[in-house]
């Protein structure tokens, strides 16, 4: 016998009875008949969840799916023996992910998991030992063998939950998505969430350090670390991807990579992601943020040497301006500047050489001496430049009391 031919006999014993409800008079009957409707119902909806659990192998179109979740809403809530939800099982096949977003949508509806857990999209998933709720789960879709088809499966997944307003931007940072989908088996998804949120790259952090600093600590090894600097290079290149970004305790991305895999291996990476001819001003960025290894970069970049920075800084006027470099102890450094260097004004704070080591809170004497030898008319240039300054100023200040009076007679006039 066919389900149809079952379920028409069933319509047509219900309807019997419902049609001679009154004359039978007999409540037993009626209460039998009516706990045997309550106990196909759940039956029926427990069988549905089944089928739910099931979508890898069955493979419906999403609008079958949609059709039955909508008539039966109670199969949503039907949990397999590993005490998951249909959505939360979905999550965990290439070929059932792409149905979490009905699944999400209507389960609102009926509060799935609870009231705000976005129709279960925030439910932990008992599968896991690491509390992933299921957004998580879906960026953290992959397998090692063929990556691709499940990066794809999750990225397109996440999508269509951002097009439905199932996915919101802020649930990113709320629930570290970068974080958990930061792996070169889901390069895409983490591509496509950092260009979502490219601020959450910097802001962002991972039991209290920064993105990439636990991305480095809590993986086995760099490929993560690897994926997060390519892509936050492209964000924020002005910062060098984060390379040197520092946690509470002043320790850089850069050093804890060192600590985790050795030189080598980091700078692999750094390869990788920064070519040994890069436009990049990295040589600055190390002598501003981790200037003791200067000598570790410079000799991997030898022509980031000649580079300027954004401001047009040059890289021997970023050594001075970093305030460790003095004639007594690197005496060399300051013998091999030509004379264009030593007259050449810092873009950035316009002072020659020699005042820029003058205004150090540690300045030497020695240094200041040896750059003025160099060419002594330097001085007589700066005591120029502040008188000049200190003239205009003082023009501009005449010029304001000027103004201000003129504006209280026409004051007065108008009083």
């Amino acid at each position: 016998m066919s389900l149809s031919e079952s379920v028409r006999d069933l319509q047509v014993a219900l309807n019997t009875i419902v049609n001679l409800e009154k004359e039978l008079n007999d409540e037993r009957l009626i209460d039998d008949v009516k706990v045997a409707v309550k106990t196909a119902e759940k039956a029926i909806s427990d069988a549905t969840g089944g089928a739910l659990h099931r979508l890898n192998a069955s493979k419906p179109s999403i609008d079958t799916v949609k059709e039955l979740v909508e008539r039966i809403p109670d199969a949503l809530s039907c949990k397999n023996e590993e005490d998951q939800l249909p959505i939360q099982s979905a999550v965990w096949d290439i070929d059932s992910v792409k149905y979490v977003p009905v699944l999400a949508k209507e389960g609102i509806t009926h509060e799935i998991g609870g009231r705000g857990m976005r129709g279960g999209l925030l439910v932990t998933d008992p599968r896991v030992e690491d509390d992933w709720n299921t957004l998580q789960s879906i960026v953290n879709l992959r397998t090692k063998e063929d990556p691709i088809p499940d990066d794809t499966a999750s990225l397109e997944a996440i999508k269509e939950l951002r097009k439905e307003n199932l996915l919101v931007q802020s649930d990113i940072k709320k629930q570290n998505l970068l974080f958990w989908s930061c792996f070169q088996t889901n390069k895409m998804t983490f591509e496509y969430l950092a260009e979502w949120d490219p601020d959450n790259l910097m802001t962002g952090t991972y039991k209290g350090l920064p993105i990439n600093h636990a991305i480095i600590k809590h993986r086995k090894d760099l490929d993560g670390f690897t994926v997060f600097l390519a892509t936050s290079l492209k964000h924020h290149p002005q910062h060098l991807g984060l390379l040197f970004q520092k946690d509470s305790s002043g320790k850089t991305a850069y050093e804890r990579a060192i600590e985790k895999d050795g030189n080598e291996r980091t700078f692999n990476v750094i390869k990788d992601c920064i070519p040994t001819d890069t436009d990049l001003p990295i040589l600055h960025h190390v002598i501003k943020d981790a200037p003791k290894h200067i000598n570790d970069f410079s000799i991997r970049y030898p022509s980031a040497t000649y580079l300027r920075d954004v401001d047009g800084r040059s890289f021997l006027q970023a050594r001075l301006a970093e305030g460790t470099k003095i004639f007594a102890n690197n005496g060399l450094f300051f013998t091999r500047m030509t004379d264009v260097e030593i007259a050449e004004l810092d873009p950035v704070t316009m002072q020659y050489p020699f005042l820029t080591c003058a205004s150090r809170e540690a300045s030497d004497v020695s240094t200041i001496f040896f750059l003025l030898s160099r060419n002594p008319s330097l001085l007589e240039k700066t005591i120029e430049q502040t008188t000049d300054e200190f003239a205009e100023e003082e023009r501009s200040r005449k010029r304001n009391r000027d103004s201000d009076d003129d504006n209280g007679d026409e004051n007065s006039v108008s009083l």
